[in-house]
């Protein structure tokens, strides 16, 4: 009688507890938040010259930076500085007009120096190479307060460069953001003068990468609104740009880079690259 009672006893908890289990197809909880996972990226800006002998070792660096964190690290390559001007036996020119406003407004007077994101730390925006690594590393671990999503396009027979962009805003927008597009190319063949070469430090077929070309908007660029895009918002903005007959760029090694930035600071809040050709 005592074991049929304990029988019994288990039956109706079987029973009881089988009453929770829920049949699939399971109902998801429709009140869970999407948790956005925009990271911030960092643009590094590698002031350099062609008659510079350290600047290779500097452009070294930068690619080790951005090897270290891939898709969150954009390197840009602004031949500025004393050691940046052509000379009678060594003619080609790398400057542009944003080169050298963006190398006067930082009062630049010597190369290899670089920026982290056009940020100060310690008082200074630019930056020694050795420097490039930890103000990277710690612009990363800043909050994205935007997220750039960029296309492109290239017309062969009119060489017109278009550029879209979406921007959606995490947080609310300030009237003191402005976006820019620059051009950049790759793989560009000419003289490099390069001390870690030593006895040879003349590189005739040195090849320089990330070179600024140009900008689509102008060196410091636009206003993205004249009104705040509230979080959760989103602008869609486009540029055209015809890249004169007398340049000598590649479209196939041509990049577009665009930046949104603080126009009172300068703090590039956000950036983006797409290659026009993939």
């Amino acid at each position: 009688m005592k074991i049929l009672k304990i029988y019994l006893a288990l039956i109706l908890m079987f029973a009881f507890f089988s009453c929770d289990i829920v049949e699939p197809p399971y109902k998801k909880n429709s009140s869970v938040t999407p948790v956005d996972t925009t990271k911030r990226k960092v643009l590094v800006e590698d002031f350099t010259g062609f008659r510079c002998g350290n600047c290779p070792e500097a452009s070294h660096k930068a690619e080790q930076i951005a090897e270290l964190y891939p898709d969150r690290v954009i390197l840009l390559a602004l031949h500025a500085g004393p050691l940046s001007i052509p000379t009678p036996t060594r003619k080609y020119d790398f400057r542009t007009p944003e080169t050298r406003e963006i190398g006067d407004y930082y009062g630049l007077i010597a190369t290899p120096y670089g920026m982290v994101s056009r940020r100060k730390f310690n008082g200074q925006t630019l930056q020694a190479p050795s420097a490039w690594a930890g103000f990277t590393e710690e612009t990363l671990q800043l909050e994205a307060l935007l997220k750039i999503n960029l296309t492109g396009s290239y017309n062969e027979s009119s060489r017109e460069i278009t550029a879209n962009l979406k921007l959606d805003y995490i947080k609310d927008s300030e009237l003191s953001h402005y976006y820019a597009v620059y051009i950049v190319e790759d793989s560009i063949v000419q003289y490099q003068q390069d001390d870690r070469q030593f006895p040879n430090i003349h590189v005739n077929d040195y090849v320089h990468n990330h070179v600024m070309r140009g900008s689509m908007n102008g060196t410091w660029g636009l206003p993205v609104s004249n009104s705040i895009i509230k979080a959760g918002s989103s602008t869609d903005l486009q540029l055209k740009y015809t890249i004169p007959e007398n340049k000598d760029w590649r479209p196939k090694k041509l990049s577009l880079i665009a930046i949104v930035q603080n126009n009172e600071t300068k703090e590039v809040l956000q950036v983006e690259k797409i290659y026009l050709y993939k």
